[in-house]
């Protein structure tokens, strides 16, 4: 199968990138910035979940895993894209208002993710592709036990959902620390998911948990950590984008090259970057369907999770 670790020669450069098209289009300077219509999804979303979940606590127990796959993901992926927008303070302008509002979109989810995410998100931006450092890449070990089989990545999808909210930040030496917000993070999601299971009773619960699950595993929504980073057509690209109607419920969270070229870009103006500076982004390889890519991530034999642009971080040992 040769080495799990990869070293990806890259032909492209998202500082480069960003500095051609500064010179090319300097007008993309006006995009950067926050953009507080995003705070709109929030309540929306919010509410729209907790009523979900009451009409699903009346109902038998089989109706909450479908009614979480077929509706609460998408709720949930948008929620969490408000959530990655914040942790940018591409919301609001001050950052104690971009962690509010992350905290706000994280009460359906069940469980606390915001702050940490947070941490985790800008380290991946300041670290991409480095192991130890960004959380997002997988480590050697769990690539190596996964292998390229079907069997194989079909299961990490099933469990990824606790794999990347438990591995791969255990592999990061910049821990998270437990501040005011942290804690704030950990009594708001833990306080509405206990008045949910006391109001509606376990299914209701049930039903939120399902939709957190589902929207970063296998689902269309959850494929959207494939997309980002995996190389699919045998290339070296560090970063792809998905050009879909999803991007309708997550804030163009698909204009991924884009994001890691402006990340002070906020999720609506990202289209228009694309529009400005086509030039630049016309012609590589980009995403059209998601479910596409959970099937050619699943059946094609030359694709694995260290199919990506790994860089050695400095000082750095052997692979674990």
């Amino acid at each position: 199968m040769g080495p799990i670790t990869r070293q990806m020669s890259v032909s492209d450069s998202h500082d480069a990138r960003r500095r051609a098209i500064i010179a090319s289009h300097p007008e993309v300077r006006l995009l950067v910035g926050p953009c507080a219509q995003t705070a709109l999804w929030v309540a929306p979303a919010v509410l729209f979940q907790f009523a979900v979940a009451a009409a699903v606590a009346q109902t038998p127990w089989w109706v909450a895993p479908i009614a979480a796959y077929l509706v609460g993901a998408f709720a949930t992926h948008a929620l969490n894209v408000v959530i990655h927008e914040s942790a940018h303070d591409l919301v609001f302008r001050r950052p104690w208002q971009n962690k509010l509002c992350a905290i706000a979109a994280n009460l359906p989810a069940g469980l606390p993710s915001a702050m940490a995410f947070r941490h985790y998100h800008l380290l991946h931006h300041r670290y991409l592709g480095e192991r130890r450092r960004d959380a997002d890449v997988a480590p050697a070990w769990e690539a190596r036990l996964i292998g390229r089989g079907r069997f194989g990545k079909l299961v990490w999808l099933l469990v990824q959902p606790f794999t990347y909210a438990v591995t791969h930040p255990l592999q990061v030496g910049d821990k998270m620390r437990i501040d005011g917000w942290a804690i704030a993070n950990i009594v708001a999601a833990l306080g509405a998911a206990a008045v949910v299971c006391w109001l509606l009773g376990p299914l209701g619960l049930a039903y939120l948990l399902l939709s957190t699950y589902f929207a970063v595993g296998l689902h269309p929504t959850g494929a959207h950590i494939l997309q980002e980073h995996i190389v699919f057509n045998g290339g070296h690209y560090e970063t792809a984008s998905y050009y879909g109607p999803i991007n309708r419920v997550s804030i163009n969270h698909g204009y991924h090259t884009e994001h890691h070229d402006f990340p002070g870009i906020a999720g609506p103006r990202l289209p228009a970057l694309t529009r400005i500076a086509a030039n630049h982004y016309r012609g590589r390889f980009f995403h059209r369907s998601r479910l596409a890519t959970l099937w050619q991530f699943i059946f094609d034999k030359q694709i694995g999770l260290d199919s990506r642009v790994i860089h050695a971080a400095p000082g750095a040992g052997g692979d674990l």
